[in-house]
């Protein structure tokens, strides 16, 4: 059960030094932060805790966002959670393949925080 009434993004990277400051932009705009720092480990958190959106880095060693959002969408108790893609890739071919696989959204590295919000409440409110 929820403690919070805060909307849980759930947070993917494997670079410590982009998802900690995601989560501190993410807590102080009002919602919770959960982070993980591989695919495995998304997959393994969603077994147990169902964010309301999660922000997932593209180019990670292992299985690689565009992998990891495939398994999430082809999950039919998964498929409605969205997904934002997060990249320092910023190629017309890769922002298709993510909305092609079920992404909702694509933000470039480095990111802005004010637009990364405005975006993560966007979707929420749809």
């Amino acid at each position: 059960m929820r403690v919070t009434a805060k909307p849980r993004i759930l947070v993917v990277d494997d670079d410590l030094f982009v998802r900690k400051p995601l989560e501190a932009v993410l807590q102080q705009g009002g919602f919770e932060a959960m982070t993980a720092a591989n695919g495995a480990e998304c997959l393994e958190l969603l077994e147990r805790d169902r964010p309301d959106l999660i922000i997932l880095d593209v180019i990670m060693p292992g299985a690689d966002g565009f992998e990891v959002c495939q398994a999430i969408k082809g999950e039919a108790r998964y498929a409605e959670i969205p997904v934002i893609l997060m990249s320092a890739r910023d190629r017309r071919c890769d922002r298709k393949r993510g909305f092609d696989l079920g992404a909702t959204g694509f933000v470039r590295k480095p990111y802005k925080p004010e637009k990364l919000l405005r975006q993560v409440r966007e979707i929420l409110a749809n």
